[in-house]
């Protein structure tokens, strides 16, 4: 593969992972959904979400959610002309029991954690898509998440 038609591919999939966090933080969810394949699947909170229904149902447990989903090292691994493997870190704040009605910003907390993401990117019709994403914790504010001490 020629170096311009792999600088192409690893923008256009920098720009889907990076418009995906937007579309989560910015509540934008069926504008999430359509960044995934039809039948892919979001590894999310231990469950494994398939198809935008799911997606869909999952998003209103954090109808009352002020995210920022703060996104570094960004890696692309191109594995073909149709399909990719992407790495990042995230640094996730959150807010609970936000209401948009507030005038004003949200009080800053501590982020909830550190997660390593990896996702399985395709290219679907000639648009690059979300065959599969998952995160794994590197770090967590144990304060605020605590189902890692369930047995």
């Amino acid at each position: 593969m020629d170096k311009e038609t792999a600088r192409t591919i690893e923008w256009d999939c920098t720009q889907l992972v990076i418009r995906f966090y937007g579309a989560l933080d910015g509540k934008r969810y069926q504008d999430l959904v359509g960044l995934f394949t039809d039948d892919g699947v979001w590894v999310r909170l231990g469950k494994e979400l398939v198809g935008p229904q799911k997606m869909l149902a999952a998003m209103n447990e954090r109808d009352d959610w002020l995210t920022a989903h703060l996104v570094s090292n960004i890696e692309i691994h191109i594995v073909d002309a149709d399909r990719v493997e992407t790495s990042q870190y995230v640094t996730l704040y959150r807010h609970e029991g936000w209401d948009p009605a507030v005038k004003g910003p949200a009080p800053v907390i501590l982020p909830m954690g550190i997660l390593h993401h990896r996702d399985q990117l395709v290219r679907d019709g000639g648009v690059w898509k979300f065959k599969r994403k998952t995160s794994r914790a590197l770090m967590v504010n144990r304060e605020r998440v605590t189902h890692y001490e369930k047995k």
